[in-house]
């Protein structure tokens, strides 16, 4: 089930991939019959805690919602809370199980793969069966599922998914861990933690209206920099996050198209400010950074590759 997509050279190949995806197809190929293929793909911004070892979540079923059939009195702009006769049923069946701390850094998982109607999409409806924490000691939470979510977790999907015939699109579920699960006590020892609380943060992305962002972070010396908290900003307040690898690599998916602020952060260096890093639909934008000790001075490089 699981399709891990590397970063690096692999990003510039996803968004060919992309950009074909988001083409008419050859009725062979694509769907037909007025339907088009909905790939959709989960992913995860990261958690800042070193003490967990894995966060895993169990979805029994995911649903979609057509704009079709909602009265003339109720619009998705007003409401993401309608009768259930206004999602068709993607999947529903067995729980399947995700560990979200798998997903981060430009990594996905495919959720599902399947034609649907032509039509405008505006809600995902995600259930999530269970959730539980691991701590790299041993010691595990189960997550408390809030009681308004029992119909299943509600999306937005922003701008709304326009499916047409015989065309793929691709959708990008972004589970944001960091938000989602709240810890309860010194989240810096295993023994500090007493608990987490649940709360579900989620955004849905058309990948074809988004683009991506990568880099790299550095010392002055030009050595790789693991742990680097890379965080990006819209109206001042956190989009998204991640936090680099062992190689100093980071990349952030799905983002609406315009301009961001981004800020790089690591113990014992100096925090630094990208004003503005401007993201294309389409497009791999590649922010590099090379973080001072501090004391010295920070650099930046920028690039962007359709």
């Amino acid at each position: 089930m699981k399709n891990l997509v590397k970063i690096g050279t692999a990003l510039l190949a996803g968004m060919v991939m992309l950009i074909t995806s988001c083409s008419k197809q050859d009725d062979s190929v694509g769907g037909a019959n007025g339907k088009g293929t909905l790939t959709l793909k989960l992913t995860d911004a990261p958690f800042p805690v070193s003490v967990v070892d894995k966060v895993v979540v169990s979805i029994d079923k995911i649903e979609i919602r057509s704009t079709a059939t909602l009265s003339s009195t109720t619009t998705s702009s007003t409401t993401s809370d309608s009768k259930d006769s206004n999602f068709i049923t993607l999947y529903q069946g067995a729980s399947l199980e995700y560990n979200l701390l798998e997903l981060q850094n430009g990594l996905t998982t495919d959720l599902l793969s399947m034609d649907i109607p032509e039509g405008t999409y505006d809600f995902l409806r995600l259930h999530v069966a269970s959730s539980k924490i691991y701590l790299k000691d041993g010691t595990s939470f189960d997550m408390k599922i809030p009681s308004g979510s029992a119909s299943g977790l509600k999306i937005k999907i922003s701008p709304a998914l326009v499916i047409e015939n015989g065309v793929s699109s691709e959708v990008v579920l972004d589970f944001d861990v960091s938000k989602s699960f709240v810890v309860q006590g010194n989240s810096k020892s295993p023994h500090g933690i007493k608990g987490f609380m649940f709360k579900p943060v989620l955004r849905a992305v058309c990948q074809k209206y988004s683009g991506i962002l990568s880099g790299k972070v550095v010392s002055n010396a030009n050595l790789p920099l693991a742990e680097a908290h890379v965080q990006i900003f819209r109206a001042d307040t956190v989009y998204t996050s991640a936090i680099t690898d062992s190689k100093g690599n980071y990349a952030m998916l799905g983002l609406p198209s315009g301009d961001y602020k981004l800020v790089c952060d690591l113990d014992n260096y100096v925090s630094l400010t990208v004003p503005a890093v401007n993201i294309q639909p389409r497009a791999v934008t590649y922010v590099d950074i090379k973080l001072a000790a501090i004391g010295a001075v920070s650099e930046t490089t920028t690039s962007t590759v359709h």
